[in-house]
């Protein structure tokens, strides 16, 4: 390793890793002022479409991150009542709907809806908007070494085509860098977790079945058949590229290797799959994958955090494992700049992992099961809601100021039984603002938020106190109060945050809950001190 005198560059965050959890936690940083260096090795965004949908909630993610409205340019229709089926083939006996539920990705509970965008349709579109925001990208760069110390990281990367060689200085590192991730390999982090679960053969192939699969009104179809079994997976198409198709099938790499899956063969295994034998066919690309269950025993050490599949790896079913790290990259990357601008003191960032682990560990531990269930039960035995898993989780502890009952509530449940639980997601309900119909969702995304009743003039006044006192930027509205207010057409504020009007709750940049007071306080002074001591509680200062 070169030593510091040799330092080419200094950045505050070194994200290695460009692909899909790379890239938001990249745009996620840069919107809020912390301009990153991204390395990542391949030549540029992903070729092959793998993740094949965001959920009503990553996409409330990117809503609060601004570029909902450049993704829905980009995604292909999806409609509402697409399934996921089992079938004899594509053309064959349809036997089961394996998904009837799509409340993940359409749910009244969101002000937005989930989307069938693919990733390589996606990842252009976070490139451009991070390299907007002040993201620094740079492909064909991996990363060769790095060493950590109580002041940053000092990290070696290499131009894949030049052979140049550059010292990196940052604060932090993020590794993005996948399932076999180089990082956490030399941090010497285990993982645990059911291990491998299967091996596969994808097959990423062109064919004319799109009316098939409108006929099955599938997005996705598992199949068994007398000549193979697998899934074929359809990937809509825009302007950007047609269709294209996916199907995959177990192998066995101890028996078998890629040579044992020639052109002429894929070809047969896709037409059994689809189900008419003579189907012109072409190729786009075979590669094989491991589906696992692993999670990193930690996601922090020191100075380095790992995030999407460097942290967690689970089986596709239910299509969370994309949205799971996004949903890691957006709590990572609050923290991380809070720091960085002096916000917030180190102490923050341990609270990812407090946070985000026991996610990681319950949501694979849940998509495990849902695969299972599929497999040996079929609809009528799944029990694992993709809804509840995905927005209806919540933290018990980390960067909030918990309630004395907290201890007694469930880890996970329908999001909509939640009512403002410090650790829970704030809920959507819908407001007036300037005349104009939002989402209370679109008040979050980049400050802390106080929310107050109607009645809550003194939490007003004591929050301009505690901020001035604080330096710290806050946005404060009342709900449904007076003349110049956000108004409530609904009137269920109050219920949706269980307070009383004179009740105040305080939301976190990542839109969850980090504290409430159901009522005022008895004295104004008292007022200011609680909402000091909460926010210097929540950021560790």
């Amino acid at each position: 390793m070169n030593n510091l005198s040799a330092v080419d560059e200094t950045v505050p965050v070194l994200v290695v890793g460009g692909s899909l959890v790379g890239l938001s936690i990249s745009l996620f940083l840069a919107r809020q002022g912390i301009k990153p260096l991204v390395v990542e090795r391949h030549p540029g965004t992903a070729i092959h479409p793998r993740v094949s949908s965001l959920t009503a909630r990553t996409m409330e993610i990117f809503r609060a991150a601004g570029i909902e409205k450049e993704i829905r340019r980009e995604e292909p229709p999806f409609p509402r009542d697409f399934g996921v089926m089992f079938v004899e083939s594509l053309a064959g006996q349809m036997f089961d709907n394996l998904m009837e539920d799509m409340s993940a990705y359409f749910t009244d509970l969101s002000p937005v809806e989930g989307n069938g965008i693919a990733q390589d349709l996606l990842e252009p579109v976070l490139r451009e908007q991070a390299e907007q925001a002040g993201a620094r990208l740079r492909y064909n760069t991996e990363l060769i070494g790095f060493e950590t110390d109580g002041e940053g990281v000092t990290a070696v990367i290499c131009d894949r085509i030049s052979g140049e060689k550059r010292t990196v200085r940052a604060k932090y590192m993020v590794g993005a860098d996948g399932s076999k991730s180089g990082i956490r390999a030399k941090l010497g982090i285990g993982q645990h977790g059911e291990g491998t679960l299967c091996h596969l053969v994808s097959m990423v192939f062109d064919a004319d079945i799109q009316e098939l699969f409108a006929g099955q009104n599938a997005h996705m179809c598992f199949f068994a058949n007398d000549t193979t079994s697998g899934s074929l997976v359809l990937y809509p198409g825009t302007l950007r590229r047609p269709d294209i198709y996916r199907v995959d099938v177990i192998y066995d790499p101890e028996e078998e290797t890629m040579e044992d899956y020639p052109e002429e063969r894929c070809v047969e295994l896709i037409r059994a799959a689809i189900g008419i034998p003579d189907i012109p066919v072409t190729i786009k690309k075979v590669l094989t994958w491991e589906m696992a269950a692993r999670v990193a025993d930690r996601f922090q050490d020191g100075r380095v955090f790992l995030v999407g599949d460097s942290a967690r790896v689970q089986p596709p079913s239910g299509g969370l494992g994309g949205n799971t790290g996004i949903a890691e990259a957006q709590n990572l990357a609050w923290k991380l700049a809070a720091v960085l601008r002096g916000e917030a003191g180190p102490d923050l960032l341990a609270t990812y992992d407090a946070e985000r682990r026991p996610v990681a560990d319950y949501t694979t531990e849940q998509v495990v099961r849902l695969s299972q269930q599929r497999q040996h039960e079929g609809s009528e035995g799944i029990t694992v809601n993709t809804l509840h898993v995905n927005m209806g989780y919540r933290y018990p502890e980390g960067a909030i100021v918990p309630e004395a009952d907290g201890q007694n509530l469930p880890y996970a449940q329908s999001p909509e039984l939640w009512t403002g639980q410090p650790g829970t997601r704030a809920a959507h309900i819908v407001l007036e603002r300037d005349g104009h119909t939002v989402s209370s969702l679109d008040l979050f995304g980049s400050r802390f938020v106080l929310l107050v009743g109607p009645g809550g003039q003194s939490w007003l006044e004591a929050a301009q106190v505690a901020q001035a006192a604080l330096h710290l930027p806050m946005d404060i509205y009342r709900i449904g109060g007076y003349e110049g207010d956000i108004g409530n057409p609904g009137n269920d504020f109050l219920d949706a945050y269980g307070i009383t009007p004179t009740g105040a709750v305080l939301v976190r940049p990542d839109g969850y809950i980090g504290w409430r007071s159901k009522a005022a306080e008895a004295d104004q002074e008292e007022m200011e001190q609680t909402l000091k001591d909460v926010l210097s509680t929540i950021l560790f200062r």
